[in-house]
């Protein structure tokens, strides 16, 4: 169970899972648009992205405060993936940040929008026979993409 979750909660993983996704995406969302202030008055996409970073590196580690004292160790395999997924989150960071000081935040979201294509893509050839797509999630995830097509040749 995650730090964040609330115990005793009465929602069900899958519920539990959907709130925190929409949570992300909200988030996401709102920290893209300040990042879109902040590089238009000037602020690197470089910059603006290493803060960010910091400060929810502080947020985290006051989030996880209790299990940290508990001496909770991670194996050298496992570190070894969060620092690979952290460098890969820090250069996606970074990079969207910085073209938000070359085009508006209306076109750069919707670029980015087609993470879930990109995600089935690394399912079907990285995580082969880990993860399973459905034709359901597949279809989800053409939808998702070609709303973002329309809103991209919207701009």
């Amino acid at each position: 169970m995650s730090v964040l979750t609330a115990a005793g909660s009465r929602m069900s993983a899958v519920t539990q899972g959907i709130a925190f996704a929409a949570l992300a995406a909200a988030s996401l969302s709102t920290a893209g648009f300040i990042a879109k202030q902040l590089v238009d008055d000037g602020t690197p996409g470089v910059v603006v992205a290493f803060y960010e970073v910091a400060f929810g590196l502080l947020f985290l580690t006051a989030a996880r405060a209790r299990s940290l004292r508990s001496g909770l160790r991670l194996e050298r395999g496992v570190l070894r993936w969060i620092v690979i997924a952290g460098i890969c989150f820090a250069l996606a960071t970074a990079s969207f940040y910085t073209a938000l000081a070359s085009i508006d935040f209306s076109v750069g979201a919707p670029i980015v929008g087609v993470v879930p294509l990109v995600s089935y893509a690394f399912v079907l050839i990285v995580l082969r026979g880990h993860e399973r797509l459905t034709v359901r999630s597949v279809l989800g995830a053409t939808l998702v993409v070609g709303g973002v097509a329309l809103i991209g040749a919207a701009n």
